[in-house]
Parts: C-alpha cells; sequence; structure tokens
C-alpha cells in the first residue's frame, strides 16, 4: 500500500538493503513500548513498525490493536497518501509522483511485491516477506492518521529548499522502471522524510486530549521521537499486562 511501503523503501536507500539487513530487521512478534505521562494522566503505547516483515508480525500487531481499542485507546497510524487525490489533475499527479520520486529514490506502487516495478530493490520485490497495509493491521475508520501526507511534503520541501526541479531524465523515466536519475540531496530528503515527520506526529501526540493512544510508527523513526516523549514528560512503563 502507498502509503504503508514509502518508509520501508526509503530506509532500504539508506541502510543498502540485504538479506542480511531484512532478517535483522523482521520478526514475526511486535515489540511494543509504553509510556506514561502522571502529570496529563496520559498513556501512550508505541508499535514500532517493519513495513516488510512476516505475515505473522501484522496478525500480533492487528490482535494487539484490538485489544487496546476495547480498552478505550485510540489509533494513531502514519500514512503519507495524499490528503485528497480526486483534487488533482492527472497531470498533477503525474508530477507529484514525479516529484515523491526524486526524493525518495524510487517509484512506490500499490505493492513492494509488484515485480514490475524495478524502481524498488530486487532485494525488496523478490522477498518472502509480506507489506504492511491497513488490511493486514485492521486499521478502522474511527483510527486517526497523524501523518503528513506526501502532497504536504513536497509543499514543505519547496518552501524549504526552493521548487524540486524535474529533469529530461526524471520525465523520459516510466514509473516503473529502474530509477537513475539525480534525487534530491540525501541531507533535506531526510530533513523532510524522518525528521519533519517526527516532529509533526509527536505535536498531535503532545497535544492530543485524549489519555490513551497507540501509535503505529515506523521503528526506525522511534530511535528519534522516543527521546522526545521521555524529555516531555513521559516515563517509560511496564506493558502493564495491557495483552492479556
Amino acid at each position: 500500500m502507498k502509503s504503508f511501503i514509502v518508509l520501508i523503501l526509503f530506509l532500504c536507500v539508506l541502510s543498502s538493503c540485504s538479506t542480511i539487513y531484512l532478517k535483522l530487521i523482521t520478526s514475526k512478534k511486535v515489540k511494543t513500548k509504553v509510556f506514561y505521562n502522571q502529570e496529563k494522566d496520559k498513556t501512550l503505547v508505541l508499535f514500532p513498525m517493519v513495513h516488510i516483515n512476516h505475515p505473522e508480525f501484522y496478525a500480533d500487531v492487528k490482535t494487539k490493536l484490538e485489544k487496546l481499542r476495547k480498552q478505550g485507546y485510540t489509533v494513531f497510524f502514519e500514512s503519507v497518501a495524499l490528503r485528497d487525490s480526486t483534487a488533482f489533475s492527472p497531470q498533477e499527479m503525474d508530477t507529484l509522483k514525479r516529484k515523491m520520486r526524486k526524493i525518495v529514490g524510487m517509484h512506490f506502487s500499490d505493492s513492494f511485491k509488484d515485480k514490475e516495478n524495478k524502481s524498488i530493490p530486487k532485494i525488496i520485490r523478490n522477498s518472502k516477506y509480506t507489506s504492511q497495509n491497513r488490511e493486514n493491521l485492521g486499521i478502522q475508520p474511527a483510527d486517526i492518521r497523524v501523518d503528513i501526507p506526501g502532497d504536504k511534503m513536497i509543499e514543505i520541501y519547496e518552501e524549504k529548499y526552493g521548487p524540486i526541479k524535474l529533469t529530461q531524465c526524471d520525465w523520459e523515466t516510466d514509473y516503473l522502471e529502474k530509477y537513475e536519475c539525480e534525487t534530491v540531496p540525501r541531507v533535506r530528503a531526510d530533513d523532510i522524510m524522518v525528521y519533519t515527520r517526527n516532529d509533526t506526529i509527536e505535536k498531535r501526540v503532545y497535544g492530543s486530549k485524549l489519555k490513551k493512544i497507540a501509535l503505529v510508527y515506523g521503528k526506525k523513526h522511534f530511535q528519534f521521537i522516543k527521546g522526545g516523549f521521555l524529555g516531555n514528560g513521559y516515563t517509560e512503563i511496564d506493558s502493564l499486562n495491557l495483552f492479556k
């Protein structure tokens, strides 16, 4: 699913994905972290996601999220899908897709398992793992997206660094072809794809009046945002037998 696979594809570029790397990051159970803010009486359960993983991993996440919903938790989840795809003309959509590709270094189609999409690393396309999507996580209509939409990310990038200039290579390279055009500078891509998204999601968690939140977000991001939570009145606590 587009909204979920972009991050793992981006991280694979950063990490030079390999079979060993995939074995290291995948598992069959999700390892949640629980934080509590005594002053606000707020409990936050973090679900560190790996967006390419064993089917059992997503089944475990789905089961645990449902148990938390029954205890009054609201699910916050990541998604960089467009705010409203119907608001864009075919030409505008084409430009947005090519600009996003220039940021992340590849075109993300409906599934990373799309073997026709040669812009996705071969190790991902041909892996034995499953792609994260709303269905296998059991995302419900009442759940809340707290991420930055893809078109907004492009706006933020261009406001900060200037227009993303598509070259002849960008226009002539089909979505499903191997992408060998020049991308935007890595430090700028990181700024928008990682740090800006982290700041946005942290603020939405802090600003929420909800007392019980389950946050479904990429595992790599937690290396950065955990410190933010700890520095804003949250303390890591035991899981409190939440899933029994």
